[in-house]
């Protein structure tokens, strides 16, 4: 009976044991790590910028409902249609549906003229369909339901081209005479326009309007001085506006610097700008003036460019950075940086030990530093190295759990 009682205090004392060491071993870590990423830090001066572009504000009096030939930031032609006018709304989405079935149906009668399937890469035409669906997923996270229509029929047709790949499916034929019919009723269905809204200039269309149009100018930009931005006040915007033409391929980029830094730049110059648009990281431009002030130490740097797209003619202002440098190499915690023996490096983890390494770093922070991406068969920092950013006693060689 004794003996029992004392087995059970041992596989208690066991359990105990065995279950104290699984909650310490969860809880505490002798080391804490991250990887070594990829990554291009750049070295700049930063500016508040407002945006300066020729634009003609577009209106229409006309009664009923519009439907918009052009989506944001798509050219137009003189004289060309910016939207036609139907008396209902139900026309508009008429119209919209036509569009989509144009779309869906060229697309098919690709997929059914592409006869080298034995060519075709599988993996390709996954990773198609992995990204369109991705890119839609993401557009959706972000509130952009606008282009929802339009991932949605990219993923469809990338899905269409993988099943005549994989011979899921080889004959579109039903499938294609069911949109055709449609597209026919609809077409006959669909009143005519009542009229339409022209343009007498051209560029680049835009259906909003902020009040900037006839405040900021491409022909004023001597008169743009501090005081001028500093004082920079809307317009109100016409109620019957239906959107604006941006008129000119030259447009500006206005910003307040100190004098002293507006020294580092003369006319004709040519730089890189770093912005906060997913369209357009970056922009190429060259100064055109700087406009000092009389009164204070302040100028206004005026930067000219020529790229443009349907982000760039829509806003008006965004935080860029002049790029001075960019500096390209493996990312790190500066909390991971270490000195030993004269010589600075991390500890990285290899197996159960870690080991010192060398870094030669090319750019710091206080948050993060970037190493020289070093190709050598010694030990240097790798690309997905797992960097120690904490832990006691390291030394070269220790074993770690």
């Amino acid at each position: 009976m004794r003996e029992h009682k004392a087995l059970k205090v041992i596989i208690c004392i066991i359990a105990i044991v065995f279950v104290g060491h699984q909650i310490y071993s969860s809880a505490y870590k002798p080391i804490t790590t991250v990887s070594a990423e990829y990554y291009t830090a750049v070295d700049g001066f930063p500016i508040n910028a407002t945006i300066v572009r020729e634009e003609k504000i577009i209106t229409s009096d006309m009664s009923g409902t519009l439907h918009f030939s052009l989506s944001d930031g798509e050219r137009v032609a003189k004289n060309g249609t910016i939207a036609s006018v139907y008396s209902d709304s139900q026309a508009s989405v008429t119209v919209n549906r036509i569009e989509q079935l144009k779309s869906r149906i060229s697309d098919i009668e690709e997929i059914q003229g592409y006869n080298d399937v034995e060519a075709a890469d599988i993996a390709l035409a996954n990773n198609k369909v992995n990204n369109s669906l991705n890119k839609m997923l993401r557009e959706i996270a972000t509130g952009n339901f606008s282009s929802v229509e339009d991932n949605s029929a990219e993923l469809l047709t990338n899905i269409s081209r993988r099943q005549m790949i994989t011979g899921e499916q080889t004959d579109f034929s039903a499938r294609l005479s069911e949109l055709k019919s449609e597209l026919d009723g609809l077409n006959k269905s669909l009143p005519q326009p009542i009229g339409s809204i022209k343009t007498d200039v051209s560029g680049y269309f835009v259906s909003g309007v902020d009040g900037y149009e006839n405040v900021l100018s491409c022909s004023n930009i001597e008169q743009i001085t501090p005081e001028y931005l500093n004082e920079l006040k809307q317009d109100a915007t016409p109620q019957n506006a239906i959107g604006k033409i941006v008129s000119d391929y030259t447009w500006y980029i206005v910003a307040n610097i100190k004098i002293s830094d507006s020294l580092k730049y003369k006319v004709g110059d040519e730089l890189t700008l770093k912005t906060t648009l997913k369209s357009t990281p970056e922009l190429n431009v060259k100064v055109e003036k700087i406009n000092a002030s009389k009164d204070t130490d302040i100028a206004v740097l005026v930067l000219a460019c020529q790229q443009m797209n349907s982000e760039l003619a829509s806003i008006r202002k965004d935080s860029m950075t002049i790029i001075n440098n960019t500096y390209t190499g493996l990312k790190i915690p500066t909390k991971a940086l270490r000195f030993q023996n004269d010589k600075t490096g991390v500890f990285v983890r290899s197996g159960m030990m870690v080991k010192f390494v060398g870094v030669n770093v090319i750019y710091r922070t206080d948050e993060y530093i970037v190493c020289e991406q070093q190709i050598s068969n010694d030990d240097v920092l790798r690309l997905y190295d797992d960097v120690v950013v904490k832990g006691k006693r390291l030394y070269d060689g220790k074993i770690v759990d």
